[in-house]
């Protein structure tokens, strides 16, 4: 090769033009919103009571008042069993030592029950003492219609609430059994479930709470556990094992059952509130649960 040539060469390499890498520059990001936290679950804390012969003479007694009216404060809603005054002025009475401090309650007060002749020698009231600022009555409690088969000696009474600013309900049903007849009464729940579904609709959330006289001598854990209410549509909330009375033997009278569309989910806790060891205030303890609404 001549000289030229090859310095003509040797400078074309050194001049040739790099060849250029073109990039597509990254688009930015989007922009993200923040997600919302989620609301919390709507809490309530409910109980059930009998209050041993709240009558006149139990009202009368301020410092028994005042543990009772302590007592009912500590809860959202409080079902008692046993009222029995005929003058109406027992339950008033409570209401008003449930508001004692500034609190503020209300009452739904149910007719006497035992309305079938032979009945009628034992007729008391329920009652459901409710916070007002966490609560509202849905329409007039009723007592159940037991005029066709008479399964109760005290009808229960069935009241719906509503959680204040929510679209959230539920349906108590509030009983006293007799004690002899504890198995066959418990056994006719069923019945009084399915008498609120029909007023209530078949999604309803439906709690039963009273004393139900459901162990020791008058109802054994294997008759309980024979019973169509105690199936897998129900939610036994208190087991056979609590001790609920102040007695020294050890018996699981008062009961809480849930049948829910959400089953055991509802019911977030549960105990005995062992509040007091004076027998003048009762006989029984009251027996709670924590409801958690999905918000």
């Amino acid at each position: 090769m001549h000289r030229a040539s090859w310095l003509l060469l040797l400078l074309g390499c050194a001049t040739a033009t790099p060849p250029v890498t073109t990039t597509t520059p990254e688009a930015p990001p989007e922009p993200t919103t923040a997600a919302a936290p989620e609301a919390p679950p709507i809490e309530l804390r409910l109980a059930t009571f009998n209050i041993q012969v709240l009558g006149p003479t139990k009202a009368a007694k301020p410092e028994v008042m005042a543990t009772l009216g302590s007592i009912i404060r500590r809860y959202d809603l409080v079902a008692v069993q046993e009222i029995k005054d005929v003058s109406g002025q027992a339950p008033l009475r409570l209401l008003e030592a449930s508001n004692a401090e500034g609190a503020d309650y209300a009452l739904a007060l149910s007719e006497r029950t035992g309305r079938e002749p032979d009945d009628r020698h034992s007729q008391e009231q329920y009652a459901y003492y409710y916070r007002r600022d966490r609560l509202e009555p849905v329409g007039e409690g009723a007592l159940y219609d037991d005029s066709g088969a008479d399964h109760f000696q005290r009808e229960p009474f069935l009241q719906e609430f509503r959680v204040r600013g929510t679209d959230r309900t539920f349906v108590m049903i509030n009983v006293h059994t007799r004690p002899r007849a504890a198995v066959s009464e418990i056994a006719a729940m069923e019945h009084v479930f399915g008498w609120a579904k029909a007023r209530h609709g078949a999604h309803a959330i439906i709690i039963a709470v009273g004393d139900f006289n459901a162990g020791c001598g008058y109802a054994s854990e294997e008759e309980l556990d024979a019973l169509p209410i105690h199936g897998e549509a129900y939610d036994w909330v208190v087991p056979h094992s609590a001790d609920t009375n102040l007695a020294d033997s050890e018996c699981p009278y008062d009961r809480i059952v849930v049948a829910a569309p959400q089953g055991t989910d509802l019911v977030d806790d549960w105990g005995v509130d062992r509040a007091f060891d004076d027998r003048n205030v009762s006989d029984h303890w009251p027996v709670w649960a924590n409801l958690r609404f999905a918000p």
